[in-house]
C-alpha cells in the first residue's frame, strides 16, 4: 500500500511540474502609434479573447479628482460616434458573446469573449472605444447615478467595507495608493464636462494601452484586421502623468480601531 502511495505521489509531482513548465507561445509588436500588441493562437476551441489594457488606474488621478479611472471605466460603455448610447453591450451579446470591464490602482481592463468568426466585432468596439468614445453631458450624468448606486450597494451599505477605505488611507500617507478606485462622489460631483474630457484625451491613447488577442486566431490574418480597426488612431499628442512620490517606509505599528 505505501509503495502504492508513493508511485501515485511522484506521478502527480511529475503531472504538476510539466504543467507548470508548459509554454505559452505568443507574438508581441508595437504599432506606428505606439499601440503595443500581443498575440497568442489557440485552435483548440472556436472563442476569442479581444482585451485592452489602458494604463490608468486611480495612482494617476488629481487628489482633487479621485474616481475619475473609475467613472471611465463606465462612461466608455455608453457609446461612440458610430455606436449608439448603450448599444456595446448589444453588439457583443447579440454576436453570442460576453463583456465586462475592471478598474484598479494600475489599470483600467476591457475584455471581451466573442466566437472567433466574430473577432472583428471586438476590434471595431475597442477601437472606437479608443479613437472617439462618446464623453458628452448625458452620459456623464447617466454614469455618476450608476457609480453613486454602486458605491451605496458595494461599500456604503456592505458590512466592514469601510475597511477597504480605511486600510489604504493608513498603509500610504503620501501615495496616490491612499485612496480607494471609487474614489470620491464629490469629486465627481464637482467635475466638468471638460475635466472629463481632458482626461481621455490624455489616457486612452494608443501609446497607453495593451490589446491582447487570444484564442482561434490566424495571426498573420489578425495582425491585418489589428492595422484596419488600429493603425490610423493617431497617437495621442499630451504627456501622460506617472506618478513620482516615493511613499516613506513606516517604522512602527499603525493599529486603530474603527466604528
Amino acid at each position: 500500500m505505501q509503495k502504492i502511495l508513493i508511485l501515485i505521489l511522484v506521478l502527480f509531482t511529475f503531472h504538476v511540474s510539466h504543467g507548470q513548465a508548459r509554454k505559452i507561445e505568443f507574438v508581441e509588436y508595437d504599432l506606428d502609434n505606439g499601440l503595443h500588441v500581443i498575440l497568442h493562437q489557440d485552435n483548440t476551441t472556436p472563442i476569442v479573447a479581444v482585451t485592452v489594457l489602458y494604463h490608468v488606474g486611480s495612482k494617476n488621478e488629481d487628489p482633487n479628482r479621485t474616481g475619475f479611472a473609475h467613472f471611465f471605466e463606465h462612461l466608455l460603455f455608453e457609446g461612440s460616434e458610430n455606436i449608439g448610447r448603450g448599444e456595446i453591450d448589444k453588439y457583443i451579446r447579440n454576436a453570442g458573446g460576453v463583456l465586462n470591464a475592471y478598474t484598479m490602482q494600475d489599470r483600467t481592463f476591457y475584455h471581451e469573449v466573442l466566437p472567433s468568426n466574430q473577432l472583428a466585432l471586438g476590434l471595431w468596439i475597442e477601437s472606437e472605444r479608443m479613437l472617439h468614445a462618446k464623453i458628452d453631458s448625458i452620459g456623464v450624468e447617466t454614469q455618476r447615478e450608476v457609480v453613486k448606486e454602486e458605491k451605496r450597494q458595494r461599500i456604503d451599505n456592505q458590512p466592514y467595507m469601510s475597511f477597504q477605505y480605511e486600510l489604504f488611507r493608513r498603509a500610504f500617507k503620501v501615495h496616490p495608493y491612499r485612496w480607494i478606485t471609487i474614489g470620491s462622489l464629490d469629486h465627481l460631483n464637482e467635475a466638468t464636462l471638460d475635466e472629463f474630457i481632458d482626461f481621455y484625451k490624455t489616457f486612452y491613447v494608443p501609446q497607453n494601452a495593451t490589446l491582447s488577442i487570444a484564442g482561434d486566431i490566424n495571426i498573420d490574418e489578425t495582425k491585418k484586421l489589428i492595422d484596419l480597426y488600429f493603425k490610423d488612431i493617431p497617437r495621442g499628442s499630451r504627456e501622460i502623468p506617472r506618478p513620482t512620490v516615493v511613499e516613506p517606509p513606516q517604522q512602527q505599528e499603525i493599529r486603530d480601531v474603527i466604528y
